[in-house]
This record gives structure tokens, sequence and C-alpha cells, in this order.
């Protein structure tokens, strides 16, 4: 005959009463205040992309072009700017140095087809236009001005020498043919140009020497 076995009664898991065992609430039952705040959080993250304008340029102040406007577009209702005159060539009544000798045009006008006396006299192959100017020594030592330092240009891009016999015709002085200017002095008078009658004057080129180093006047 076995000796009786020694068992422990199995633990009664049942709730008193016979009532079902309570289930173990989830995590965000058991915080509720976390979750709450979490919530908000995201809210508020969410209402600052929005606000943002989800990743699109802000409108531009007046005057600036819209960011993320390709360079140099002017901003919307701005007027573009306005281009830099370009350099333009100094006029009758403006002195221009060329080398040691200023120059200043003082008037341009039409001499008809003959200039001269009774006696000396020259006729125009086309016409003559008169170009009465000063020339002034600015340097600091004599120079002699010739007439040959002029030439006019017309606006088809020809070039015109003086005519330095008509020059010494049309005047009594011959300063303005050939002259020697000491430091300081000036000289005043006009050069004739025989031009052909469908030349428009653009501008008169004065110079030091007849190597070049011209400067320009504009006569129109």
């Amino acid at each position: 005959m076995s000796a009786p076995q020694n068992t422990l009664p199995a633990p009664d898991n049942s709730a008193p009463n016979g009532a079902a065992p309570a289930k173990r609430r989830n995590w965000f039952a058991r915080h509720k205040v976390l979750t709450v705040l979490g919530i908000i959080a995201a809210i508020i993250v969410i209402s600052s992309i929005a606000a943002g304008g989800g990743g699109k340029s802000k409108p531009a102040p007046e005057g600036k072009p819209a960011a993320g406007a390709p360079a140099g577009e002017a901003a919307a209702g701005e007027k573009p700017a306005e281009e830099k005159p370009k350099d333009t060539l100094p006029g009758i009544g403006e002195a221009v140095t060329a080398g040691s000798m200023e120059f200043t045009v003082t008037g341009v006008e039409e001499a008809g087809t003959t200039v001269g006396g009774q006696y000396l006299s020259a006729t125009a192959q086309g016409r003559f236009v008169r170009v009465a100017l000063s020339v002034k020594n600015v340097g600091d030592k004599p120079e002699t001005f010739l007439v040959n330092f002029l030439k006019i240009e017309d606006a088809q891009g020809r070039s015109f020498n003086a005519d330095s016999s008509a020059t010494i015709y049309d005047t009594s002085s011959a300063d303005t043919w050939i002259s020697e200017i000491n430091p300081g002095n000036s000289v005043t008078g006009s050069v004739i140009f025989d031009l052909p009658a469908d030349a428009e004057l653009k501008t008169l080129s004065v110079s030091n020497s007849v190597w070049g180093g011209a400067k320009k006047i504009a006569l129109g």
C-alpha cells in the first residue's frame, strides 16, 4: 500500500465572488497626462509647418525680387533699373585737351561755295563749312599749331582735312592756319573745310601733332 502523496491545492485565481479577473490597462490608459501632452506637441509642430507655407517662398518686399526668382528679374510692380547713359563726346563750347593744347569749338556754319576777297579767293569742290574755335597752349613750352591738326568726320564715317588755302583766304589772320603759341596763350579764328553736299557733320578731331593722339568733339 503506497504512501499518500503530499499535494498542495492549486491557487485560486478567480476573483472573489466569482468575478472575472481585471485586465491589465495599456500604456496610454495608464499615462493619460503624457498622452495629452504628446498630442498637444504634435498639433503645435503641424501648425508651425502650415504657417511656414509648406516651403513656398514669402512675398518679396517692395523693390526686391522674390526669393527663388531668376537673377536680374525685377519684382512685380517694380520699374526696371534705368540703364546708365553711355559716355558722350564733349560738344560745342566745351574745352577738350589733346596733348599740350586745349581746343574749344565756338561755332559751326555753312560758308557757301566761295570764300575770300576780290583778288584772293577759293571755290569749293563741294561746299565750304566754317568751324570757329580757340586753341590754347596748356603746356610748359611753346607749341606750334597747324591747321592740319584738325579733321572732320561725317555720319558715313568719312574723314576730311581742313582746306588750308580756303582758310587763309577766308580771314585776314593766319593764326588758325599756322601759329606758334607760348604757354598760357591762345589763338582764335576759323578753319574752312571743303565737304561734299551729302556730308552730315558728326565730329571734329583735334590733336597737337600729325602723329595721332586725337580727341573728338561732337558737332551734331
